[in-house]
């Protein structure tokens, strides 16, 4: 068995002979989409290895955008992966591949506040070694440190992310929105979320993502991973919105 076979999924023979039950978390699609995009996703990543090591061959190092196109591509796989509804413990040599990616990717002309949030999110949710961690934050900061624009440093959620009380941005809306509910008292809290998960969708209709599922291909679920993320670290109740279909319920509350 590969490599990639071991992060993706197992054998045929092994998956007829223990294939556990899946349930789809994601709305829209079925387990038979997400396989697909499964497979396209892993072809991908094993054209970009091998083209990486050519690069890196005729070049000697290898670019920051390779690197971090690599991470974007290991956050799809696992974007579809939960979306199908497999187990979040698989989730995580996937994510340790992205942080090793994601962590070398860095250059004064970075530009990406969204991955900056998705890296730290799931390293919280996903409950990642603290090497990994530190991986994650210390790419944060070199573009906190960093004279890209404004608009693709860390702001004031991910500073609380990262547990930084000291650096302050004030980042666009959804993002400062989610920012303040997490300076309220528990109870309004929660309360807050449930009311900003009800609007999350529309928030974000100038990202890329948004409407993927009226295409044929491309979508890999809609899921509020800062929110979840947010509830973990604050130690929300979240019954009363456990059953949003934005909110990864099943993020928050794993065993490992």
């Amino acid at each position: 068995m590969g490599f990639l076979d071991k992060l993706f999924g197992s054998s045929k023979e092994e998956q007829t002979q223990h294939k556990p039950l899946l349930i789809v978390r994601a709305q829209f699609r079925n387990e038979k989409y997400f396989n697909k995009e499964l497979q396209y996703f892993n072809k991908i990543i094993n054209i970009l290895k091998e083209d990486n090591k050519e690069y890196l061959k005729k070049h000697g190092k290898m670019d920051s955008f390779q690197f971090l196109n690599l991470a974007k591509k290991y956050i799809l796989i696992i974007e579809n992966k939960y979306s199908k509804g497999d187990f979040i413990k698989e989730l995580q040599p996937i994510f340790k591949e992205s942080v090793e990616n994601f962590s070398q990717g860095w250059s004064e002309d970075y530009q990406g506040y969204p991955l900056l949030l998705q890296m730290i999110s799931l390293g919280i949710l996903l409950e990642v070694p603290e090497a990994e961690h530190q991986k994650i934050t210390a790419f944060i900061y070199k573009a906190h440190d960093s004279t890209i624009e404004a608009i693709w440093k860390p702001d004031n959620l991910i500073f609380f992310l990262m547990g930084d009380t000291k650096n302050k941005r004030k980042g666009d809306k959804p993002y400062e929105k989610l920012y303040e509910i997490t300076q309220l008292p528990k109870l309004e809290a929660e309360k807050a979320i449930k009311d900003y998960l009800e609007v999350w969708y529309s928030l974000h209709q100038a990202d890329p993502w948004y409407n993927t599922h009226l295409r044929d291909s491309g979508y890999s679920g809609y899921w509020a991973w800062e929110v979840a993320a947010v509830v973990k670290v604050m130690k929300l109740n979240d019954s009363s919105f456990k059953d949003n279909p934005y909110y990864p319920y099943d993020m928050v509350h794993w065993e490992k």
